[in-house]
């Protein structure tokens, strides 16, 4: 029997142990992201190809995806890894690591900043870790299982007091003026990374970010970090997100929609498809 004596915490050790898999996360992600920073600024280093349904990818995404899946493996041997260039499928109950190995490869081929290493780690269907590193800004947006969402270390909010007036902004995907109508005072950039525009908005830096119908791998990574700093993501219909297609490694079933637990009703109203 253990005696409970002043000070003690029976919930050290796996504290710890949370801590640890924190700080693994941050150094898969810069290590990986110091090797996609290097090819990026040599542009014969990564030719891009096509993939089936015409979007980019480069020998640097295979390379960084076998290396954190090499790096996962050897560190929790039991966990699942779907990634977007390798595949596999998420699951509701147990652990799954969650990797795009470099989102914004779009933004990357054409020598553009925002990109970054993704990785997320869901327990039993939750978004319980994640990290997005982006290499050009050395920006790294991480959350573990407990704790604040931190950039570099130090804590951040999504809830900001935003007026929602012409120099606000939100993020949107690149075809917006196609497929969507959005009524907003403020601005709209499309800044090339799904993960980074989430994390823009746990930042409190854009007031949304509409997402489209994204992957499991573009916003695993993310998710976490959008979470413990207060805001929330659904989709744009105001309907239950249907995970089924995105735990299969699909598309989700309809745009998806992120801003801060405050203001997600009031801005999600703004936006409709066209």
């Amino acid at each position: 029997m253990i005696d409970l004596i002043a000070g003690y915490d029976p919930y050290a050790a796996e504290k710890t142990h949370l801590m640890n898999e924190q700080q693994l996360i941050e150094e898969w992600a810069r290590e990986a992201g110091a090797i996609a920073l290097t090819a990026f600024y040599d542009a014969q280093a990564a030719p891009p190809r096509r993939k089936a349904d015409r979007s980019w990818v480069t020998d640097i995404d295979e390379q960084i995806e076998l290396l954190l899946r090499k790096r996962i493996g050897a560190a929790y041997p039991g966990d699942r890894v779907m990634g977007e260039e390798g595949g596999g499928e998420a699951t509701q109950g147990g652990r799954v690591w969650v990797l795009d190995p470099i989102d914004g490869t779009g933004s990357f081929v054409k020598r553009l900043p925002v990109w970054g290493v993704s990785i997320g780690l869901m327990v039993d269907g939750r978004a319980a870790a994640g990290c997005m590193y982006l290499p050009v800004s050395n920006e790294c947006y991480l959350a573990g299982m407990e704790g604040p969402a931190t950039l570099n270390g130090r804590p951040i909010s999504a809830d900001i007091d935003d007026p929602f007036d012409a120099q606000s902004w939100m993020a949107v995907p690149s075809n917006t003026h196609r497929t969507y109508r959005v009524d907003y005072p403020g601005k709209t950039r499309s800044m090339g990374s799904t993960a980074a525009n989430i994390c823009y908005v746990a930042r409190g830096g854009a007031s949304a970010a509409l997402l489209g119908r994204s992957s499991l791998w573009d916003i695993a990574g993310a998710l976490a970090v959008l979470e413990r700093a207060g805001g929330r993501l659904g989709a744009l219909s105001g309907q239950p997100l249907d995970w089924a297609p995105l735990l299969r490694g699909e598309a989700a079933a309809e745009p998806l929609f992120v801003a801060s637990a405050a203001n997600y009703e009031r801005l999600r109203a703004r936006i409709t498809l066209r």
